[in-house]
């Protein structure tokens, strides 16, 4: 949704929404606001019981190795008060963020497990304000406190122009939201608290990174969520067979849901045999390439077609090559309609009909500005911001920028000993190997992986592949539990998957790492049949 943008790297769209001109948004680094806060209390009935709580929104200055200050970080804290009106240091506390990258976190606050969410009709148009916002009862506030972070340049936080070399880059990134929460660990006594990270879509790029990230700093994270998941952009700069292998069960989830495919099948019993073609023959009949036999390729066209609804000369015509944008505009041209890129169960009527590309998001554009506009009223009417400049939903890099601190810089360090026969430095995200040597440097780390079955823009079938790649010794495999969502993107816009995500995330957080075989609900991967 707004934390993402569509410009070939799979997860990251232009944020028009609250952009403010350049003069707002470029301070220097000696012009950075001093640090701020408001706090107030509220309370919220959770099962009959009334959850007395303190709400704090405020900035915090970080630091990078060439500029201090560098960045004036924007977070919106949530913490459980005692009946003294105390907060509990001991409690766990989790950090939040969206991604982008350079994104607001305005999308997770809003919807997600803050106490408040907004109320919006799930995967139909959204009407204009007034909007409404409602206690949630689905915060996970009863078992930890919570920190919304805005991404330096986003939100409402702000980002020297010296800084933007270090901080508008993958790794920048990652050290600059360690030295946040560090920052935030010492002003408010949160260091020997439990620490958990959530992050969703390129935050799942940071938070695998920052876990281990953290590590070398001296925190280790209890937990880690990740939710819509993109943890390796190789597959998405190359369009590589893995790409179509991995979208593939999302099209068969979203052709049936419109119920062009899978008709009397129970959901499960398709998505199974989605995946057994996607990583079956699809695969080899990929990997083939012009060598694949023209009555073979007839035959996997077909059955392409069976299970997602479209046509199988469509499918053949396109060398079984069906890219994410394609499909969204074929599978309902027939009604004049496409369905979403965040999430497949939005359908809506484009501009251009014959073009393969769509003129707009429509999920976007539904969603995103109740979100934005909901959030400017929640933080400065009812939690107490008062600073200008006006919040951003985006940071204001140029996506096709190439110098540094102008765009987003996209090269990665890896770990050491990472095979690699390019070296370290790569020239794309590709964190697989941070997380495994995060959950190898802590074994008792637990990683909770959600997954939306309707998300075309991070789809799970790609993160199932990436995870089965970790390279983990067979003792760690149990670190990480996957969980499912009849959902897109942002799996907690349906109220019913925000009702699961939130029992799944209370029994995470209870349990231990040999406890997460009870969470964990991946369907069990057939062993590949291999004749030698």
């Amino acid at each position: 949704m707004a934390d993402e943008n569509n410009q070939g790297n799979g997860t990251t769209k232009p944020g028009t929404t609250g952009t403010a001109t350049a003069s707002q948004t470029k301070p220097d680094a000696a012009k950075l606001p001093e640090p701020y806060e408001k706090a107030t209390r509220h309370t919220i009935d959770i099962d009959g019981r009334a959850l007395h709580y303190s709400a704090t929104v405020g900035t915090i200055l970080i630091d990078t190795p060439k500029v201090k200050p560098a960045a004036s970080v924007f977070f919106t804290a949530f913490a459980l008060l005692d009946d003294d009106g105390k907060t509990d240091t001991t409690r766990p506390v989790t950090y939040v963020f969206n991604g982008g990258p350079g994104s607001s976190t305005t999308f997770l606050l809003m919807g997600s497990i803050a106490p408040k969410r907004i109320e919006v009709p799930d995967a139909a148009p959204v009407p204009a304000a007034p909007y409404r916002l409602e206690d949630n009862p689905y915060t996970l506030l009863p078992i930890s406190d919570l920190v919304f972070i805005d991404a330096p340049g986003a939100g409402f936080s702000e980002i020297a122009d010296k800084a933007k070399p270090e901080l508008w880059s993958v790794d920048g990134d990652v050290a600059g939201f360690s030295a946040f929460i560090r920052a935030y660990s010492s002003k408010y006594h949160r260091w020997n608290s439990p620490k958990y990270v959530l992050g969703e879509s390129y935050g799942t790029t940071r938070g695998a990174t920052l876990a281990y990230r953290l590590q070398q700093d001296g925190v280790a994270l209890n937990g880690l969520t990740l939710i819509s998941n993109i943890l390796d952009y190789a597959y998405t700069l190359d369009t590589s067979d893995q790409f179509y292998v991995g979208y593939f069960p999302t099209y068969a989830s979203v052709a049936q849901y419109h119920g062009r495919a899978g008709k009397g099948v129970e959901p499960a019993e398709h998505l199974k045999a989605a995946r057994a073609f996607a990583n079956g023959p699809l695969r080899l009949a990929l990997a083939a390439g012009a060598s694949l036999d023209d009555d073979v390729k007839h035959r996997v066209a077909e059955r392409y077609a069976e299970l997602t609804g479209l046509d199988a000369k469509y499918v053949y015509d396109s060398d079984l090559r069906v890219v994410d944008m394609r499909f969204r505009k074929e599978l309902l041209r027939d009604e004049e309609r496409i369905v979403g890129r965040y999430d497949g169960r939005v359908a809506g009527y484009d501009l251009d009909r014959m073009n393969d590309e769509e003129t707009f998001v429509i999920d976007d554009a539904y969603l995103d500005p109740a979100y934005s506009s909901l959030a400017n009223a929640y933080l400065r009417d009812e939690l107490g911001w008062d600073r200008t400049p006006e919040r951003r939903g985006f940071a204001d890099f140029d996506w096709d920028a190439t110098e540094a601190g102008k765009g987003w810089t996209w090269w990665h360090r890896q770990p050491e000993m990472t095979k690699s026969s390019w070296g370290r430095n790569i020239p794309f995200p590709n964190v697989v190997p941070d997380l495994a040597a995060a959950i190898a440097h802590q074994p008792t780390l637990k990683v909770l992986i959600g997954n939306g079955v309707y998300d075309l823009c991070t789809p799970f079938g790609q993160t199932e592949y990436d995870i089965d790649h970790l390279g983990l010794p067979k003792p760690l495999r149990g670190n990480v539990a996957f969980t499912y969502y009849p959902a897109g993107h942002m799996l907690y816009s349906s109220e019913p998957s925000l009702a699961k995500f939130s029992d799944d995330l209370k029994r995470f957080y209870a349990a231990d790492v040999p406890g997460l075989r009870a969470i964990d609900e991946r369907p069990a991967v057939p062993a590949p049949d291999i004749r030698l």
